[in-house]
């Protein structure tokens, strides 16, 4: 069989081939003498009940309250009922008419037969004409609970009839006016209350929770025996590929569960529905097959068509309700509203993304945030997403040749598995921090080699996962314990390369002067370079400094690194010399464009060129300190903005032993008194040059037309193209020139003048630079 079918198909056949849970269950109505309620305040409550008593209840009660993210709130647009203090309410039921009903809800509901489920009151509330309660999910109030029961009192009343979603199918539950209706569902169920329309909808809101023994032992070892199979299959099967030669077999099975769960709430003993049932299979199966499992919480994201009710693509009347949305977080005082009806209009599966954010492991890590990204090849959906809610939207209108699709984001539960050997492996991807701490202990434990092997188990993802881990300083402080217990040079630059150089700071000095003592000088050098190398796009971190950032605090990290020890400042000599070849690759390109946005980009630059030098003076780098030097002369008065900016914050004497900024300053002094002492600029003299860039024939005539003295306004034919492309130059180079289009004729004709800002540039220049020399002569003699 196996064979027949692809593994996941054959798995997800095989845990939903018993199906049975219900999200929502109501129970057989029950007569008025069945509960007595009564009220503080009030005399006992007759049943059924009239509209004086309901009344007096309303009275009795305040407005309803509700929670949207960490606050509670008021609002009759979200929850519009009243709400009886729950202290003030008295219930009793005669025996054993609850106790019974309890049993019936474990069975419809899934829940394990060992187990008992118990109601605890949580509110009375009252529904006039007019109220309602829009779609939510309740919050889970215990780490027991699993459900909710509501009980609605005999009335004459309309609408308010109860809604459950589950599954994308909605089951309406209305009252009776002289019985009592018991409805029972999962707390993650979305549910509403619909506008009452006549009379009072009274109604006990308690929450069930779970007791006693909670385990589900699967009994059908055939059916056992035969997930197993398949779970070995699907590790052990190349998964085929649209296009190519199949992927090697998956490393992991992930299968989405139905329900939400908390983070709190996710464990094997409070599992829902089908989810207990699948799980227990599943664990069951993974145990014979040699597997390991651990609970997840997932982030599912998918891209879908946008289409309206007819099924074309348009999206005319498309209604984003995210503003309304209130997020399921544990708010104490009552339920958790969010938005509106299940926007329906999606259709075909464009793309999709599932993301492991949350585990509870307990051979491994422990229960935690991870961050782990799963394959189209390793994900069983017993489910579909789009049956369920998503807990955000958004709609992407046209946008030429793209858009008009809905994206969707759903938070659900999953059962990951892999094979035990593959363990430390699936545990490092998704919890890296802890796979160093691990390699360490291992180290400790057995034997350097032991922890050597499991570390090369980590090259197929290693890359990745370090250059998108959100807490990248902690792991490289791990990593470099590790690299040092593996005592192997080979693995320990595997397992520090893929750092970018910026999540080195000062908490990584011994580290860092460890490893380079250990495995020498070259080593170091080469892991150095490979943090710092251009194939690394700086976007793909999540976390951390920015490169201007780092560089900036350079002097603090080598100053950690000198106080290691000699190792420790060997280190620091080889970071300065990677850190000025990554400066000035930041500089060149603002020194290319002698723009305002340019000059900004050079005085923005001019903290981390400070710190270089301060670096390099303070390790006594006379060699770098002479090709910075060099640096700034060949690249003449672009540089200018750079170094000066780096003098307006330097003082003489606070650099270091030996004499790190005043030969900067002496070469521009020098630079500035030459400028000032060529002569000011003649009123006749209106010429200017292009910046180099563009050698065509269109800028070697506007070249011309700026450098002629006396030439002002240049009146040039010219087609749309050739328009559009001198005025990318003139502005991308700011020049002062004018540029319109006169539109007669063919071509129509472009009409360049030059302005008088060239003079008063040119004279607000030469006062900057009178003001710097000056500044420059005070400060650096």
């Amino acid at each position: 069989m196996i064979d027949e079918q692809r593994p996941r198909e054959l798995l997800a056949a095989l845990l939903t081939a018993h199906d049975e849970a219900s999200g929502s269950v109501q129970l057989a109505a029950k007569p008025p003498t069945a509960l007595r309620v009564v009220v503080d305040g009030l005399d006992a409550v007759r049943l059924p009940l009239t509209d004086e008593d309901a009344r007096r209840l309303k009275a009795a009660g305040r407005p309803a309250r509700f929670g949207r993210g960490e606050q509670t709130l008021t609002d009759r647009r979200v929850r519009d009922t009243w709400e009886v203090p729950r202290e003030s309410v008295h219930a009793e039921w005669a025996a054993p008419a609850l106790a019974a009903d309890l049993e019936v809800v474990r069975e419809e509901l899934g829940l394990p037969r060992g187990a008992r489920v118990r109601a605890e009151l949580h509110a009375l509330l009252v529904y006039e004409p007019g109220q309602f309660f829009v779609p939510h999910q309740d919050s889970e109030k215990d780490d027991a609970m699993v459900a909710t029961l509501v009980v609605t009192l005999p009335s004459q009343h309309s609408g308010g009839e109860l809604v459950v979603h589950h599954l994308g199918e909605a089951t309406t539950y209305r009252g009776f006016a002289d019985r009592l209706a018991l409805v029972a569902f999962y707390a993650d169920c979305r549910h509403e209350v619909r506008p009452v329309t006549s009379g009072y909808r009274v109604t006990l809101t308690y929450n069930l929770l779970l007791d006693g023994d909670t385990a589900r032992v699967p009994s059908d070892q055939a059916t056992i025996d035969e997930v197993a199979r398949a779970l070995r299959a699907h590790t052990s099967t190349p998964a085929p590929q649209r296009y190519g030669p199949p992927h090697a077999p998956p490393g992991r099975l992930v299968v989405l569960l139905d329900h939400e769960y908390t983070e709190r709430g996710l464990a094997a003993s409070r599992l829902k529905g089908d989810d207990a049932r699948r799980v227990a299979l599943l664990r069951a199966a993974a145990g014979a097959a040699g597997f390991e499992t651990v609970l997840a919480l997932a982030d599912v994201h998918e891209v879908r068509d946008a289409l309206t009710e007819d099924g074309d693509d348009r999206w005319d009347d498309w209604d984003d309700d995210e503003d309304d949305e209130i997020p399921d977080d544990e708010i104490p005082d009552d339920d958790i509203a969010d938005d509106g009806p299940l926007d329906q209009a999606a259709g075909e599966l464009l793309d999709s993304e599932i993301q492991l954010t949350w585990w509870a492991d307990g051979e491994g890590p422990g229960s935690g945030p991870i961050s782990s990204d799963v394959t189209d090849d390793e994900v069983c959906t017993l489910t579909p997403s789009a049956w369920l809610r998503p807990y955000a939207s958004e709609h992407t209108g046209y946008m030429g040749n793209y858009g008009n699709t809905v994206d969707r984001w759903y938070r659900r539960a999953a059962l990951v598995a892999w094979p035990a050997e593959l363990g430390f492996a699936n545990r490092a991807e998704a919890s890296p921090v802890w796979a160093v701490e691990e390699l360490v202990a291992l180290a400790r434990a057995a034997d350097p080699a032991v922890a050597a092997d499991a570390a090369r188990t980590l090259a197929p993802f290693w890359d990745a996962t370090v250059t998108t881990c959100p807490r990248q300083a902690e792991l490289l402080a791990g990593a470099l314990s590790a690299a040092i217990a593996v005592d192997d040079p080979d693995v320990a630059e595997a397992l520090l390369a893929p750092f970018p150089v910026e999540s080195v700071g000062t908490r990584h000095a011994e580290g860092l002067a460890a490893v380079r003592e250990r495995y020498g000088s070259s080593w170091f050098e080469g892991l150095v370079r490979a943090w710092a190398g251009e194939s690394r796009p700086l976007q793909w971190r999540r976390s951390g400094p920015s490169r201007e950032q780092w560089l900036g605090a350079l002097p603090e990290v080598c100053d950690a690194l000198t106080a290691a020890g000699p190792a420790g400042g060997a280190a620091a000599r080889s970071l300065v010399e990677t850190a000025w070849g990554l400066l000035a690759a930041l500089v060149r390109p603002a020194l290319a464009r002698p723009t305002a946005a340019g000059r900004h980009r050079l005085e923005v630059l001019g903290l981390p060129l400070a710190a270089v030098v301060r670096v390099a003076g303070s390790l006594r780098r006379r060699d770098l300190l002479e090709e910075v030097r060099t640096f700034c002369r060949e690249h003449g008065d672009p540089a200018g903005p750079w170094v000066l900016a780096v003098l307006r914050r330097a003082a003489p004497g606070a650099a270091s032993a030996i004499d790190v900024f005043h030969p900067l300053a002496a070469d521009q002094q020098a630079r500035l008194a030459a400028r000032l002492e060529q002569p000011i600029r003649r009123p006749d003299d209106w010429s200017m040059s292009l910046p180099e860039g563009c050698a065509c024939e269109l800028c070697g005539r506007l070249a011309a037309f700026l450098s002629e003295p006396g030439h002002v306004t240049l009146e040039w034919p010219l087609a749309k193209a050739g328009r559009q492309h001198v005025h990318g130059r003139i502005d991308g180079a700011e020049l002062p020139v004018t540029h319109e289009t006169r539109r007669r004729g063919s071509p129509y004709t472009l009409v360049l003048t030059k302005t008088p800002d060239l003079f008063e540039r040119e004279a607000r220049q030469r006062d900057q630079d009178a003001g710097d020399l000056a500044l420059l002569r005070a400060t650096w003699r």
